[in-house]
């Protein structure tokens, strides 16, 4: 259903292309009756209106994915339901999003702490204790973070050349990341 990846002015051509590929009358009649008002309901509560877009057309999937739509009373209220449901969703993963930016830029901000350049490594006695940590890692895990690290490789150019997927990859380096930051942290 590609209804509101057009622009609402070319609303008539789209509702033609939903009645070729949907043969939903109670979709075909709220996408009719109330598809611009369901993307203003959903503009006003998200940034964008592509979003609004977006999730208006998460909302008629939704509905075209029921198997018993002759049980809804109010199709109208049902649709702001989806739709409602659909933007508290979207929230909660915006929130995740932006949580997850904020670790990672505490992590790059204590990364850049812990290898401030080459001056800190060629410290010996950092030298040796970096070479001890890092020798404290299984082979996988040390060569994941010695080939991002030094080598700027991203996660799917390592997981290509150590054979393994690119979500182990971020686990590995997660995992030799946080083991280098605790034990060097213990040193100090």
């Amino acid at each position: 259903m590609r209804y509101f990846a057009c622009r609402a002015r070319q609303m008539g051509s789209c509702l033609k292309q939903i009645r070729r590929n949907d043969a939903d009358p109670l979709v075909e009649g709220l996408a009719n009756d109330y598809g611009l008002d369901l993307i203003r309901f959903i503009a006003k509560r998200v940034r964008t209106l592509a979003d609004a877009r977006d999730l208006a057309q998460e909302a008629y999937v939704r509905l075209l994915r029921m198997e018993r739509k002759d049980l809804i009373r109010h199709p109208r209220a049902y649709l702001y339901r989806i739709a409602a449901n659909i933007l508290y969703e979207f929230e909660l993963k915006r929130k995740a999003d932006v949580a997850g930016l904020a670790r990672w830029t505490e992590e790059q901000q204590l990364d850049g702490d812990l290898g401030r350049g080459e001056s800190d490594a060629e410290d010996p006695a950092l030298r040796s204790r970096l070479d001890s940590v890092l020798g404290e890692l299984s082979p996988k895990c040390r060569a994941v973070l010695i080939l991002h690290r030094r080598d700027g490789m991203t996660y799917d150019e390592i997981g290509a050349r150590l054979g393994i997927s690119a979500s182990m990859v971020k686990k590995y380096l997660s995992h030799g990341l946080r083991h280098c930051r605790e034990r060097l942290a213990e040193a100090r």
